[in-house]
């Protein structure tokens, strides 16, 4: 089955999330710099993936940059 076109990503709140701006150019410059350890990296993923945060951050340029990094 194929789709004529792609569904649009729903309309959430942006309070409601736990990844802002700030938290996402901080977390990039760590990434950046390698001072992240293997844990860290682990653990944020997580977040990322539990809390559906990731669908959010994809329809943006610095959250999609940031998820990029680690998927």
């Amino acid at each position: 089955m194929y789709y004529t076109s792609i569904p649009t990503v729903s309309d959430r709140q942006q309070a409601n999330r736990r990844w802002d701006a700030s938290k996402l150019r901080e977390l990039r410059k760590r990434l950046d710099s390698g001072t992240m350890t293997g844990e860290e990296v682990d653990e944020v993923a997580k977040d990322l993936l539990e809390g559906n945060e990731i669908v959010d951050l994809a329809s943006d340029w610095l959250g999609n940059t940031v998820g990029g990094t680690f998927f």
